[in-house]
């Protein structure tokens, strides 16, 4: 049955995710009904006649999930993650393959609204993602940006990500740091033009946020400016901060304190504001610095976190832990900085690097990680009509196949969903009330042709490397293939 305004339709069957007003329930072979963009009811018992109805058995019916960090592109430049030249910067992050010669700049990473930024939101609603906070995204073409996420159907919060800093590397590898005053001031500039033009805009479903770079990219000027931009414009602000250490000690030797102590000293911290990532904070292993107590400072002033785990799985780092910020109470939300765009694996990695971390197996919890998904990225954004299934809320639904040998027997859906789940197990993903994933397929376009699209777009980025990278190699020199390749 084709979807129309209006239309009602009831999902029945399955587990249910309710939420009673404080915290979220599960109820057995529940029902959901939504009419139009909007929940009617949850429960048990409905009698009202619907106009469609979706059968959930085995299912987890699910509030859709919220993406607390996202950079919409291409996969391509997660291969150069592990630059294997790289050994001296200490798995720091984007800058090991977000940083190019001067003369090779404009090879380096270009956006794609087209393949890379739609192909990457299509892989995270298919997560059962129904929103993300989508960083630095419009770029140079902030209307066909808007354009792609109307049609690509997710909700998202978005906005131009701006610093006053250019990293570039030169001939030995060496970091540069290009200051530019007027780069950043006319960079906020932009993203507070797109927010007066685009809050509100894709039928409602996107929200301007301000996305100032870094810490250690942005003076203490500019995040001043950026806080007060924000206040005057209603909305709200994340930065990536401690994301690494070369951040960490940049920022201490320039101000002589953490960089969570500068937030804190130029009043930019409050209850708008998230840090992505948040990972390199005073008593972390890494940094041998057990001074202060960057924790309570992020909880005191209400300001929340936003963990992408994978990302620093990946570079053989953990958050240390996930437990102790939720214990200092901080709210927590959870993102997909890296490829795969999969919230429900990023979930479990959440609760098993907070294990290693806390050397016990009741740290990460699979309820606080799953709260972090739903609740925690609402509330990051100030919404109370997403990340759950109430009477009102917006009707964002993931329905999530249980019915698998991956999962046998379950007993509690949230944990199965933990331990188990991946973003292929998602049967049916609905925003706003239209359904956009449906028997697993994405509906609004060719899967197969998209990914032709973006194979031959990742050959061209590949192709570049010699172009742009400080040593002139190739990306099998830079990134050596696991086996060789013939």
């Amino acid at each position: 049955m084709t979807e129309r305004l209006g239309m009602k339709t009831l999902i029945q069957g399955g587990f249910v995710v309710a939420f009673d007003g404080t915290q979220h329930e599960i109820i057995k072979d529940g029902l959901v009904v939504y009419n139009g963009n909007r929940v009617e009811f949850v429960g048990k018992d409905y009698s009202q006649a619907v106009d469609r109805k979706i059968d959930a058995n085995g299912c987890l019916v699910s509030p859709g999930f919220i993406d607390t960090h996202f950079h919409s592109g291409i996969n391509a430049s997660d291969y150069i993650l592990n630059d294997s030249t790289k050994l001296d910067f200490f798995a720091a992050n984007y800058l090991a393959h977000g940083g190019p010669t001067r003369e090779g700049a404009h090879f380096a990473h270009l956006k794609d609204v087209d393949v890379g930024q739609r192909f990457s939101l299509i892989h995270l609603i298919k997560s059962g993602v129904t929103t993300t906070f989508e960083i630095g995204g419009p770029g140079a073409e902030p209307e066909r940006f808007v354009d792609m996420v109307d049609e690509v159907g997710i909700r998202t919060a978005t906005g131009p990500s701006y610093k006053n800093v250019s990293f570039f590397h030169d001939s030995e590898g060496r970091l540069e740091y290009d200051w530019d005053e007027a780069r950043g001031s006319e960079g906020l500039e932009k993203a507070v033009q797109f927010a007066k033009q685009f809050d509100g805009a894709c039928n409602g479903r996107m929200s301007a946020m301000l996305f100032p770079g870094h810490v250690d990219s942005c003076t203490p000027d500019l995040l001043k400016q950026t806080k007060k931009a924000a206040n005057d414009a209603g909305v709200r602000v994340q930065i990536h901060a401690t994301i690494n250490l070369f951040e960490f000690h940049t920022v201490m030797q320039r101000e002589r304190c953490t960089p969570i102590e500068l937030l804190q000293k130029i009043g930019f911290l409050d209850p708008q504001v998230s840090l992505s990532h948040c990972i390199f904070i005073s008593g972390h292993s890494w940094l041998a610095y057990p001074y202060g107590d960057d924790l309570k400072i992020i909880a005191d002033s209400g300001a929340s976190v936003a963990y992408s785990p994978l990302k620093y799985l990946k570079l053989g780092i953990t958050m240390e832990s996930f437990d102790r910020y939720l214990k200092a109470g901080i709210n927590m939300g959870i993102g997909t900085d890296t490829f795969p765009k999969d919230i429900l694996s990023d979930m479990r990695y959440a609760a098993l690097a907070s294990r290693v971390a806390d050397k016990s197996f009741m740290s990460g919890h699979p309820r606080d990680v799953f709260n972090a998904a739903t609740l925690g990225g609402a509330k990051m954004l100030g919404r109370n009509d997403i990340g759950r299934l109430e009477r009102g809320a917006k009707a964002d639904i993931a329905i999530v196949n249980l019915r698998d040998l991956a999962f046998g027997a379950v007993r509690d859906p949230i944990r199965s969903l933990m331990e188990n789940a991946v973003s292929r197990d998602v049967r049916t993903v609905i925003v706003d009330g239209e359904t956009l994933v449906d028997d697993y397929k994405y509906l609004r376009l060719d899967e197969q042709e998209l990914l032709d699209k973006v194979q031959k777009k990742a050959e061209q980025v590949w192709d570049s490397v010699p172009k742009w990278h400080w040593t002139g190699k190739s990306i099998d020199d830079v990134v050596p293939p696991s086996f060789k390749m013939k």
